[in-house]
């Protein structure tokens, strides 16, 4: 294969990756008692949380705990001095409480949370905090990312245009080098 046909390639790739790439990011954390988590989000407006208790509880659990954020990494609201790290001190995200009793209809082994920034911040940090209980369960989470500002997003039918385009191109270009040998 050529250097040009590499370079074609190369370009076809970097293409579908920005075409078909999207900018909302999302995972799953498996939490376990009280041990802190901390998300580190960058060009966000908004995050949205969804907890649950493990599926496997057999007995009697209860587990719960609260949300805080900052855009500071000591944690500290923006107009706080320079006070030392304080992860309790930050804006109060919500919490959430789920409970499972294997010997009650009203057990709630999930709920869903929603934090909106009011506006896409540079760098926002999410302390998960649980806060008591025993239960061991997971948060997923989906932020409303901004994508990198220097990057325009393509819309999809001309992400898919672009592709099928630089492909042709590939071809046309693998033929003529046919010819030239």
């Amino acid at each position: 294969m050529g250097y040009g046909m590499k370079r074609v390639f190369a370009a076809a790739a970097l293409a579908a990756t920005f075409a078909f790439g999207g900018a909302v990011s999302a995972a799953t954390i498996v939490l376990d008692g009280s041990k802190d988590i901390r998300l580190n989000l960058n060009d966000v407006s908004d995050l949205a949380l969804s907890f649950s208790l493990d599926d496997a509880a057999a007995s009697y659990t209860n587990w719960g705990g609260k949300i805080k954020w900052s855009t500071r990494e000591d944690g500290r609201k923006d107009s706080d001095g320079p006070w030392g790290s304080c992860l309790n001190c930050g804006y109060d995200g919500g919490g959430w409480d789920l409970k499972y009793d294997p010997y009650s209809d009203s057990n709630k082994t999930s709920t869903d949370l929603k934090l909106d920034f009011g506006k896409t911040l540079k760098t926002v940090y999410v302390w998960i905090r649980p806060t008591y209980g025993n239960g061991k369960g997971s948060v997923s989470y989906e932020d409303g990312s901004a994508g990198a500002p220097d990057i325009a997003p393509v819309p999809l039918p001309a992400g898919g245009l672009l592709l099928v385009s630089a492909l042709g191109a590939a071809l046309l270009l693998r033929k003529r080098g046919r010819k030239a040998a």
